[in-house]
């Protein structure tokens, strides 16, 4: 009796190293493709304009903007995009100008919450939400301090149940 038990044994920690060391022949999913069908919580896009000034979009998830506080101090413009009663916006159009009209940005914000780098100066910001386009002209940057600006759009009152 004690033989055939241990034969068994031996049997099932064959078969458990088997699926350990080969999940997909066994027809159980892997590890990374669990990770890849699973994108992280956090996804922050990351760039520099033409002129090499860094930006930073992001602010989908609590999380996104927790991690975006947290580098705030690499940017001193932050821009916030909003519907009137709250909730964050995201695809919006953002173009910046310097003062004389000269493109600096032009991008399509994936988050509600956007943060450049600029040196100080006044700047053009124009934001654009499906189709509606929010200005702010002399946006004053100063030196040392970083400014933050919401735009918001009103998109009418929500369907009655």
């Amino acid at each position: 009796m004690n033989a055939g038990r241990r034969r068994d044994f031996r049997w099932i920690a064959l078969l458990g190293v088997a699926l350990l060391s080969e999940p997909m022949g066994c027809g159980l999913p892997t590890a990374g493709a669990a990770a890849a069908e699973f994108p992280p919580s956090i996804t922050l896009s990351e760039g520099k304009t033409a002129q090499g000034f860094p930006y930073l979009v992001g602010g989908i998830s609590s999380e996104e903007r927790e991690a975006m506080e947290q580098r705030a101090k690499g940017y001193n413009l932050k821009l916030v995009f909003a519907e009137k009663r709250g909730a964050f916006l995201a695809d919006v159009g953002v173009v910046v100008t310097a003062a004389n009209g000269a493109e600096i940005l032009s991008i399509t914000s994936t988050g509600p919450w956007f943060y450049i780098q600029l040196p100080p100066a006044t700047y053009g910001v124009r934001a654009t939400f499906k189709g509606e386009t929010r200005e702010i002209r002399n946006l004053a940057v100063p030196k040392g301090r970083a400014v933050q600006r919401t735009f918001t759009w009103n998109l009418g009152e929500p369907p009655q149940p």
